[in-house]
């Protein structure tokens, strides 16, 4: 697997940089012009966010995918690869350089690299400038951005773009601002250490920035319409390492060996308020798929059954269960909850979160009619009424509360304390029952419930599913496969994209489909690098 960084990584970089973008990144100059003034690396750093943002969030980089091979989102329109892969019985991703839905996978892939060489090229200029004495008073020179500032900031997008690559990717590159890419030999790496390397260079950033004090302006829109001090910095960057740790799990049990007392740590040192940056541009660059596509019940998607079906009181969701897939309808959901029906009397009264449609959802009948769904998602429907302004909630406080509650459960942690935590969310939106510390302390294999009867983890299940709803892309596929509940056959992850397999010289290959490699649940399981020789025989 070792190859020359000069004829692979390189070649890899260089088509990340002509790859046709639906949104331009008017903070990513080209390299030949990139150092000649001061200000030229400011600009290349202020813009790593938007590199981090559009490799995830944006349709054409699988958002909208993402959710529905997750059954969160459920849309059987062929756009990005939905269609293909959300359909059962599952089917092994087709990684061929010319598959029209490649984008889903090849896109965050070249993303994520481009993201990584402008803040490795952002660097290593500071370094040079800093070796050659030409920095003023630890300020880069221009508008008084601090140096200490623009390394942190670089470091920060550096991690959280590996860490893009190590939750979708089998394998991936490692490289820094120490790689000499003339010189140096790579090997692909597995998830699991590229992971590794995100959370050390996320900590990297982290002590830069505890260290010094400076702040982001949100005047100055690096990470839209937010104030982000050095402060913010350190509790933003816990929070993302807190979620890679726990999210780039591919299965059960490695799900249950994540350290998870240095998760409740990060926790703990992590954000106090939602992290929701504000898009302000008509969703020109600004642009969260998710929040437009995703709330739209009459086009685009419904809410899957398989989220909010488990809340069903009325008998409704174990029918639809049980019917051969080619008999599952739609059907009305009762629940007490009211966030999903907002009257016990009424079912289609809207919830606070779920808009209630009533009829069989915008998808051709001969796509599979258990696409169907009485309602489409609305929490942030704003957004899409807005024409893609407003805030983007990409990381909340519930996030944050579920990692801590699964941690307590799983180190045998305080159930008085985990209660509290479910009913933050639990009482005061779902309007429901609080959860008790005397309630069952259940299993990770538990099914998703909301019922008072329930255990705690499928409570658990429950507010995490519902609450994060739409927030980061891929956030339900990461947390289904790590607790084992993804449909059987779907990936556990991709493949290194096939169109770079093929600049690489090496063999094309793939996961999933029902009993195939790397399909839930999952034949593959040790977390270690994939043997390419052995599955593609």
């Amino acid at each position: 697997m070792k190859q020359s960084i000069l004829s692979g990584l390189a070649c890899l970089l260089l088509l990340a940089g002509c790859q046709d973008l639906a949104v331009e990144n008017p903070n990513n100059p080209d390299r030949a012009v990139a150092f000649q003034q001061p200000g030229d690396v400011v600009n290349l750093i202020s813009g790593t966010f938007q590199d981090y943002w559009l490799g995830i969030q944006n349709c054409s980089r699988g958002a909208m995918f993402y959710s529905t091979i997750a059954d969160e989102n459920s849309s059987s329109w062929a756009n990005w690869g939905m269609r293909d892969m959300s359909s059962e019985p599952r089917i092994a991703w087709d990684n061929s350089p010319t598959y029209n839905r490649r984008g889903s996978t090849q896109n965050p892939w070249f993303d994520a690299y481009r993201g990584i060489s402008n803040a490795n090229d952002a660097l290593q200029a500071i370094a040079r400038a800093e070796e050659e004495g030409s920095v003023d008073n630890n300020t880069f020179t221009r508008d008084g951005y601090d140096t200490n500032l623009l390394k942190a900031f670089a470091k920060m997008h550096q991690g959280l773009m590996h860490g893009t690559l190590a939750l979708i990717f089998d394998q991936a590159f490692i490289v820094d601002e120490t790689i000499d890419l003339a010189e140096a030999q790579l090997d692909l790496q597995p998830y699991g250490e590229v992971a590794t390397q995100a959370i050390r260079v996320l900590d990297e950033a982290a002590a830069i920035a505890s260290a010094n004090s400076f702040t982001i302006s949100a005047s100055d829109d690096w990470i839209w319409g937010l104030d982000v001090d050095n402060q913010r910095m350190v509790r933003l960057i816990n929070s993302f390492v807190a979620r890679i740790m726990v999210q780039s799990a591919r299965s059960p049990e490695e799900r249950a060996a994540v350290n998870w007392q240095e998760v409740i740590n990060r926790v703990n040192q992590g954000i106090t308020e939602d992290f929701s940056p504000i898009g302000d541009d008509d969703g020109n660059t600004e642009w969260d798929c998710l929040k437009f596509y995703g709330q739209n019940g009459t086009t685009w998607s419904r809410a899957d059954y398989r989220t909010i079906g488990p809340a069903d009181e009325s008998g409704g969701y174990a029918a639809w269960l049980a019917a051969p897939l080619i008999d599952r309808v739609v059907f009305d959901i009762e629940t007490a909850d009211r966030r999903i029906v907002g009257d016990p009397d009424d079912v289609t009264v809207d919830g606070s979160d779920f808009q209630y449609q009533g009829n069989n959802g915008p998808f051709p009948a001969a796509r599979g009619t258990y696409h169907y769904s009485s309602h489409n998602h609305k929490r942030y429907q704003y957004y899409n009424t807005g024409n893609g302004n407003g805030a983007m909630p990409h990381m909340i406080m519930t996030e944050m509360d579920m990692y801590r509650a699964e941690a307590l459960l799983r180190t045998g942690g305080s159930t008085d304390e985990v209660a509290t935590l479910l009913n933050k969310t639990r009482v005061t939106r779902g309007q429901l029952n609080p959860a008790m510390g005397s309630d069952p302390r259940g299993s990770s294999t538990d099914a998703q419930s909301h019922l008072d009867s329930a255990s705690l983890w499928a409570k658990l299940k429950h507010e995490r599913r519902i609450e994060t709803f739409q927030t980061a892309a891929g956030l339900a596929y990461y947390d289904d496969r790590g607790l084992g509940d993804l449909v059987p056959g779907t990936p556990i992850h991709f493949p290194v994209p096939g169109r770079e397999l093929e600049t690489l010289g090496l063999p094309n290959y793939t996961f999933g489909g029902v009993g195939g490699t790397g399909g839930a649940p999952t034949a593959y399981r040790d977390g270690g690098a994939i043997d390419l020789n052995r599955i593609r025989r």
